[in-house]
């Protein structure tokens, strides 16, 4: 069977579909992390292999792989686009390789035409838009060291020195403090920094931990219902520029665990959006991206 590879790749979790000439999904399976800005080549090119897995499960050869897409964090890196096409050719696929941005895929799996506007929020956020036109606007995504405000990290930041700062004073006492110390195990703030500057810490797991936030709100923790505040200021503050750059969008799409998972901030983030474009249409991304990468390579391979 001649097939396309479709690849999303995300901080915490990628996951790849594999479909037909005509993009009809025929296997989906999900790896580790994929970031080219993130991990060393070596944990890159094993999340590849480990994806991989599936075509290889489904019998099918890499030469009968017509094209490849992958959106994934991190490709404003001169290098990854050299880094990912290698490792491919080092697992036998000589196909063409066409690697998008995370928002761009994304965008592609929620609408068909390919052009909108999606706003995603997981462990890293972006905004992303596309014009009917091809004028494309991004902002955001550069990464969680100076970045991603809103993001399932950048939550789990915030809950995290709240919990430090009530401990000594700064701040007041929070939910938070229980709910991580259990979702732990651990007793007190020696422990708790431990945790956090363990030399194995990736972002992923720090980020893990921002589905409490919602849990503390729920209990009516002020500080808890601060950072979905804070959250939502953040996330609208991405949107704004693409709003405004690309005037005749309306359809708009919201993405990643933060804005799917958490109904509360989800809410507060369309009010925002409304606030600022009462006409636009604005829905869940509920579609996974590694389609949209599908439906990029199979229009830009020529099926």
């Amino acid at each position: 069977m001649r097939y396309l590879i479709g690849i999303d790749g995300g901080g915490t979790a990628t996951r790849i579909c594999v479909a037909d000439a005509d993009g009809v999904i025929h296997g989906r399976h999900t790896a580790g992390p994929l970031n080219i800005n993130g991990q060393s080549r070596e944990e890159f090119q094993r999340t590849i292999r480990e994806l991989l897995e599936l075509p290889a499960r489904m019998e099918l050869r890499p030469e009968d792989c017509g094209a490849i897409g992958i959106g994934a964090a991190g490709i404003s890196n001169p290098q990854a686009r050299v880094v990912i096409e290698e490792a491919f050719r080092a697992n036998g696929y000589d196909a063409p390789v066409y690697v998008y941005s995370d928002g761009e895929t994304a965008l592609a799996a929620v609408f068909p035409e390919c052009h909108g506007i999606i706003l995603i929020a997981g462990t890293g956020s972006i905004c992303y838009g596309r014009q009917e036109d091809g004028t494309v606007v991004r902002s955001g995504g550069y990464g969680h060291l100076i970045d991603d405000g809103g993001s399932a990290y950048d939550i789990a930041r915030r809950m995290l020195a709240a919990v430090v700062q009530a401990e000594d004073g700064r701040g007041e006492p929070t939910a938070l403090k229980e709910l991580v110390y259990d979702r732990l195990d651990i007793s007190g703030i020696p422990e708790l920094v431990g945790y956090v500057y363990a030399p194995e810490r990736k972002k992923g797991d720090l980020a893990a931990l921002a589905v409490l936030l919602d849990q503390a709100a729920a209990m009516g923790d002020r500080t808890a219902m601060e950072i979905e505040d804070a959250c939502a200021d953040e996330l609208c503050g991405l949107i704004r520029p693409v709003l405004k750059r690309l005037p005749e969008e309306k359809n708009i799409a919201l993405g990643g665990s933060v804005l799917l998972k958490n109904e509360r901030i989800q809410m507060k983030v369309r009010d925002r959006i409304m606030a600022l474009r009462d006409d636009a249409w604005i829905q869940a991304a509920k579609r996974e991206a590694s389609e949209g990468a599908v439906r990029l390579a199979l229009r830009e391979s020529g099926g």
